[in-house]
């Protein structure tokens, strides 16, 4: 969209000096991008949420590590451009933030001890003795699954 409204300034031609802005304010409003300040908790989510989900079930599916590690590179990738090529001002940020994250992070290896004992622990996962033969398509499924 932003880049629409810049062609709708300029009158839909490549020349980059015609503008139907007033202002100086106006121009930069118009050709400057988003305020990076405003954003960063969803980036900090989106790290979070791969790296937990992919130490609870990595060790049941491990191909869920090369799809994290490609994930994270995706998003440094997208941010260094967009760092470089779209946002308006660089943010000034303490170190507080990046730090809670860290330690937060961190957690998910005891998530990653857990299901995993859970995963090797469990005949049901590892072993086909509980199949039983489905006689017909409308028969229900036994599961065996039991509290012990």
């Amino acid at each position: 969209m932003r880049a629409s409204f810049r062609l709708m300034d300029r009158r839909f031609t490549c020349d980059e000096q015609t503008t139907k802005q007033n202002s100086v304010q106006g121009y930069i409003n118009l050709y400057s991008g988003p305020v990076y300040l405003y954003l960063m908790h969803y980036k900090y989510s989106t790290i979070l949420n791969v790296c937990f989900i992919t130490f609870m079930y990595g060790f049941g599916l491990p191909i869920l590590f090369p799809v994290a590690i490609l994930a994270f590179l995706i998003l440094y990738f997208v941010e260094k451009t967009m760092l470089y090529y779209s946002y308006r001002q660089l943010p000034m940020y303490d170190e507080k933030q990046s730090e809670l994250v860290s330690r937060i992070s961190q957690v998910a290896t005891l998530f990653y001890l857990a299901f995993g004992y859970w995963m090797c622990s469990r005949r049901q996962l590892l072993s086909n003795e509980y199949l039983s033969p489905i006689d017909r398509v409308t028969s229900t499924m036994q599961t065996h699954h039991v509290y012990l």
